[in-house]
């Protein structure tokens, strides 16, 4: 089964199978490794006997990502959409999962290759005990200045929200759907950087949680598509969208 949507998802009349879990995964550009990720994935999934859906955002890529996805023959939504960011990608992905699908839990990765499947049986044992489940990691090969990047971000939030957020920005994060829905509601869609927002969200709002060490290789193949600059752009957007999302849990 493989379905192609638009972005207008409002007056989708289409019946969805039932489903454990539903993978969001945002995609721009990734045809080096799209197949890969989700050939990974796939089997690995299956080991663990889960009736899954992968949820692929194409985020308006410029290459042949989505002929690649459509020749594939997995449980996949694929929803096409025009380049607007990893943030609202994201988002989009999740609400068409809580909006269309009744699987009981969500998880995210990215389409790069970093996500090692490998690492999943320890999330789902212990999906019943927790409402959120974060991939914390312990070592990283996408370069010095991406783990820069993330300390800094790490410390500011921190200070910022007076929540320790561990690795508040991984993209390797397992929800129980109901609280992914509930802290959704607090949060713009407008917001850049949402793994950070739903993160505060959930630990703010006290739902039970858990870390789990991964390691975090290179992305497979293909180029990252943030630059220096736009890094600090989102950062300090992400600065200003805290302090006021902070404000109105109060």
């Amino acid at each position: 089964m493989n379905y192609f949507i638009d972005t207008t998802i409002k007056n989708i009349k289409l019946e969805f199978d039932n489903y454990e879990l539903t993978i969001v995964i945002p995609i721009y550009n990734e045809s080096k490794n799209i197949e890969e990720v989700l050939n990974n994935w796939h089997e690995e999934l299956n080991k663990l006997k889960i009736k899954f859906c992968f949820i692929l955002i194409n985020d308006g890529s410029s290459d042949n990502s989505v002929e690649i996805i459509k020749g594939l023959n997995y449980e996949i939504i694929l929803i096409d959409k025009h380049n607007s960011g990893h943030g609202r990608s994201i988002r989009l992905g999740y609400d068409f999962s809580i909006k269309y699908l009744k699987s009981d839990y969500i998880l995210q990765i990215d389409s790069d290759g970093q996500c090692n499947p490998k690492y999943f049986q320890n999330f789902w044992e212990k999906r019943k005990n927790y409402d959120f489940i974060l991939g914390v990691r312990k070592t990283r090969g996408d370069g010095i200045l991406r783990y820069l990047t993330s300390k800094i971000s790490l410390l500011i939030t921190s200070v910022l929200t007076f929540t320790n957020l561990k690795d508040p920005n991984t993209p390797y994060r397992l929800f129980k759907k109901e609280v992914l829905n509930k802290a959704l509601l607090n949060i713009k869609e407008s917001i850049d950087i949402h793994n950070i927002a739903i993160t505060f969200v959930i630990l703010k709002k006290k739902h039970k949680f858990s870390t789990i060490e991964i390691d975090f290789p290179n992305r497979i193949g293909g180029e990252n598509s943030i630059n220096l600059l736009r890094v600090f752009q989102m950062g300090l957007n992400m600065l200003f969208d805290l302090y006021f999302l902070k404000k109105n849990l109060k």
